[in-house]
C-alpha cells in the first residue's frame, strides 16, 4: 500500500495556472521518470430532498461518478451514507470529566463512501440514468475534469507525482475551453510507495474484494510530515505558494477484481481489473468539496 496526499490550490478568475512552471521545475531538478498521462472526470450529483426549504444541508448525500487515469478502463460510483444522528442526551448520559464515549465510538466508525465498479464505456449512460430516470432523487452539481495532466516517478520510484489543472467542462459533452476562465485549480497527488509504516492490520485480503472498507485508511503522523516535506522540497524555488490550499490524506493501494468482457466473437472473458476503492474515495472526498 501507499500514502497518499492529495493537495488542490484554488486559482483567481482570470489567473494562470502554475502547474506548467512546477512541471518544469521538477523535471530539471530531478531525475523524474514520466509516466502515462494523468486524466479525471468526475461527475457529482446530490440528493434533491437536501435541496428543498429549510432542508439540513448537514445531512446532504452524495453521488459520485469518478474516472481515474490510475485505473484504466474502470468507472467508480460511490454515495455517501447520511451522516448518523445524534443521540438523545438520556441515551449518552457521561460523568462530569470524562469524554463523550458514544460521540467517540460515532467517529470511530464512520461509514465510508460505498462504493461500486463500471466498465468506463458505461459511464456516460449512468450519468445519464441517474440524471433523468433517477432525477426525483438525485440533481446534477457540476462536472470536473483533468485533460492533459502530469505523472511523474522520484526516485526510483519511491514516489509518484501527479499534476494537473482541475477544470469545468463547456457543455455536457466534455469540451474543454482554452481559455483559463472555466479553471478552478491545481490538483497536486503526491504518493509516498516506498517503506511506508504499515501494520497487519493493513495488509490486503483476497478474501474480501472490497477489503480497504474494513482496514483502518488513516495516514500516520510520519507519513503525512513525509508526503508534506516532499511537496515543499518540489516547490522550492518556484514561487508556487500552497499554504492556502486544501490536503487530504489516506492510505491507498491498489486492489484487483476479476471482471468479464467480451472478445470479438461475443465470448465473455475474465480478466484482471485494477482498481483502487481508497484512491477513489480521496478525490470524490476532495472534489466534492471544490466549487
Amino acid at each position: 500500500m501507499a500514502s497518499t496526499g492529495l493537495f488542490f490550490l484554488s486559482i483567481p478568475p482570470n489567473h494562470p495556472s502554475p502547474s506548467a512552471l512546477l512541471i518544469s521545475h521538477i523535471s530539471r531538478s530531478y531525475p523524474a521518470e514520466l509516466l502515462p498521462t494523468f486524466h479525471l472526470d468526475h461527475r457529482l450529483f446530490v440528493d434533491t430532498s437536501s435541496l428543498l426549504p429549510n432542508a439540513d444541508t448537514s445531512r446532504r448525500q452524495y453521488t459520485s461518478i469518478l474516472t481515474l487515469s490510475q485505473s484504466p478502463g474502470t468507472t467508480y460510483v460511490g454515495t455517501t451514507p447520511p451522516p448518523a444522528k445524534e443521540k438523545t442526551k438520556a441515551n449518552t448520559q457521561t460523568t462530569p470529566g470524562e469524554p463523550d464515549k458514544a460521540a467517540a465510538a460515532s467517529s470511530d466508525t464512520t461509514a465510508k463512501t460505498a462504493l461500486i465498479t463500471i466498465q468506463s464505456t458505461q459511464t456516460d449512460p449512468i450519468s445519464q440514468l441517474i440524471g433523468t430516470k433517477l432525477q426525483p432523487l438525485w440533481a446534477f452539481r457540476q462536472s470536473l475534469v483533468v485533460d492533459n495532466g502530469t505523472s511523474l516517478a522520484l526516485q526510483h520510484g519511491e514516489w509518484i507525482v501527479r499534476i494537473g489543472d482541475l477544470k469545468t467542462p463547456t457543455s455536457r459533452s466534455g469540451q474543454q475551453s482554452t481559455t483559463s476562465s472555466n479553471l478552478r485549480g491545481m490538483l497536486v497527488e503526491v504518493s509516498f510507495v516506498g517503506s511506508s509504516v504499515i501494520g497487519p492490520e493493513h495488509t490486503n485480503s483476497t478474501a474480501d474484494a472490497d477489503s480497504s472498507i474494513q482496514m483502518n485508511s488513516a495516514v500516520g503522523h510520519d507519513d503525512e510530515t513525509l508526503i508534506r516535506g516532499l511537496l515543499d522540497s518540489l516547490l522550492e524555488g518556484t514561487g508556487i505558494q500552497m499554504v492556502n490550499s486544501r490536503a487530504l490524506f489516506r492510505r491507498t493501494g491498489a486492489h484487483s477484481e476479476t471482471g468479464s468482457k467480451r472478445d470479438m466473437n461475443g465470448n465473455a472473458k475474465s480478466e484482471t481489473i485494477p482498481v483502487d476503492r481508497d484512491l477513489a474515495r480521496l478525490y470524490m472526498d476532495m472534489l466534492r468539496t471544490t466549487r
